[in-house]
């Protein structure tokens, strides 16, 4: 299992209140699926509440209901408060819960991209909006009078045409696979209930486009310096657009096997610098391009190192990078440099190389006492180590038989270079002449130092060097599988 190291992530705001998005329409809910009908403001708010989030949270009208308590006919805007807290979302309404809003107000958030549930009185309306519920409609109409609650109905609205002088009606009684219609201002402000100038309905926030509408993202310009791993972005958008800040999570994991993340890596610049290693990520902006900086892990050693960045509005991946292999060098490390005539290379011919390695680290690498009473020093025997990694190679092919009747095996075993007893400071080249693999395809060539008693420097954060090789089949011979 891959071990994440405690470096914490820069603190994630919490994504920002739900707000719509420029069109996004909700579907139509409908209150006519059961008897009695008497859910007309739960379907309404249902739709409300999916335009809200954009279609994130969609529930039904008896799921609203059940979440408010309200078992019986007759629920209000103050039940449906009590249901919509317990979605986390921040439920207002007018006259007297704490959005006052007037008819203008309302068809001025209609313009900006909001949805309403409006209360009103459904006899109110012409007779052709009565026509999914007529006995509804007409028996309120006669019995006003006597019963002033019985034509009681809530209807969801969206989208104000101001040319047409019209609003987007999506009444609760349709059938379902009903779209909805228009409906004008004026039938619309004839129906709807007010007092004081402010009408009884709740208004979803105006809309507002997603944080990254329209922005793309460059590949990401990875960079490693003495104390952090770094990103960089830039953003191609619309002329005013504005960086919204975003959320970044960074973690490390330790590479099970170095030299493979060494030969998979992406390519990282490094960058020689006496910087402080900082307490926690960092994001800076300017004008059209994004840096994130990432403390490196206090631990000496190879790593996987990640960088997301997600929107603040609905957590969504803006840019990342993922399995980016980072080396944190310690006091026992070396500088490898890999020498070749050609980076290609004919199966089973030799490649001529050389190898410059350097002790940059604070330990010698030559044999030290394992007691300072004891005069016999323990071999540390440390030398320079070469290793094949297939990349893009078919080794279902299994062994090869070279031109001498002799098996091969597919992956060439580790060949050791020659002793690199160096101390601190000290540097030496070695001149390699080594096999290549007898299977074509991409190989890489993997140069690491190895000793008896810390093993692999790889696993202690020195980097290795590494060749791509092209291995190819030999002139003139034609390969047979």
């Amino acid at each position: 299992m891959a071990l994440l190291l405690g470096l914490a992530p820069t603190p994630a705001a919490a994504l920002q209140p739900p707000r719509p998005l420029p069109h996004y329409h909700p579907r139509f809910v409908t209150q006519t699926d059961e008897r009695p009908m008497n859910d007309c403001l739960w379907a309404s708010a249902a739709m409300l509440i999916d335009k809200w989030t954009n279609g994130k949270i969609h529930p039904t009208h008896q799921r609203l209901r059940a979440l408010s308590g309200d078992h019986v006919k007759g629920s209000n805007f103050d039940d449906l408060k009590v249901a919509t807290r317990k979605l986390g979302l921040n439920f207002k309404f007018s006259p007297n819960g704490g959005d006052r809003i007037s008819f203008s107000g309302l068809l001025r958030r209609l313009a900006h991209g909001a949805g309403a549930v409006v209360l009103g009185d459904d006899s109110r309306l012409p007779r052709w909006y009565g026509r999914w519920d007529y006995g509804f409609w007409q028996m309120s109409r006669k019995d006003r009078k006597k019963h002033p609650s019985r034509d009681n109905h809530a209807v969801y609205v969206e989208r104000f045409d101001r040319r047409h002088g019209r609003v987007w009606l999506m009444d609760p009684l349709g059938r379902a696979g009903w779209k909805g219609e228009w409906i004008s201002i004026w039938s619309l402000r004839r129906f709807a209930w007010s007092s004081g100038g402010a009408l009884f309905v709740a208004v979803t926030p105006t809309a507002k486009p997603a944080p990254f509408h329209h922005v793309r993202t460059s590949k990401a310009t990875l960079t490693q310096t003495s104390a952090a791993l770094e990103a960089n972005w830039s953003f191609r958008a619309p002329r005013k657009w504005r960086f919204p800040g975003v959320s970044t999570k960074t973690s490390f994991s330790v590479a099970k096997d170095p030299l493979l993340a060494a030969a998979t890596s992406t390519e990282v610049a490094e960058r020689v610098t006496d910087e402080s290693r900082p307490s926690h990520t960092v994001v800076a902006s300017a004008g059209r391009s994004l840096t994130v900086k990432a403390p490196l892990p206090s631990k000496a050693g190879t790593y996987y190192g990640s960088i997301k960045l997600s929107d603040r509005r609905f957590g969504r991946t803006v840019a990342q990078v993922g399995s980016v292999p980072v080396f944190v060098p310690g006091p026992r490390n070396a500088s490898l440099e890999l020498r070749a005539d050609d980076d290609t290379a004919e199966a089973g011919k030799r490649i001529e190389a050389s190898v410059s390695v350097e002790n940059t680290g604070e330990l010698t690498w030559a044999e030290t006492p394992t007691d300072p009473d004891d005069p016999d020093p323990e071999a540390r025997n440390a030398r320079l180590v070469a290793r094949w990694i297939a990349l893009d190679v078919d080794l279902k092919l299994g062994p090869r038989t070279d031109a001498d009747g002799n098996i091969q095996p597919a992956v060439p075993p580790p060949t050791t270079l020659d002793a690199v007893p160096l101390d601190a400071g000290r540097h030496v080249v070695v001149d390699a002449s080594l096999r290549a693999p007898w299977v074509i395809g991409r190989w890489a060539l993997v140069i690491d130092v190895v000793d008896d008693i810390d093993g692999s420097y790889a696993r202690l954060g020195s980097k290795p060097a590494v060749l791509i090789v092209d291995v190819v089949a030999p002139k003139g011979r034609v390969e047979i599988d």
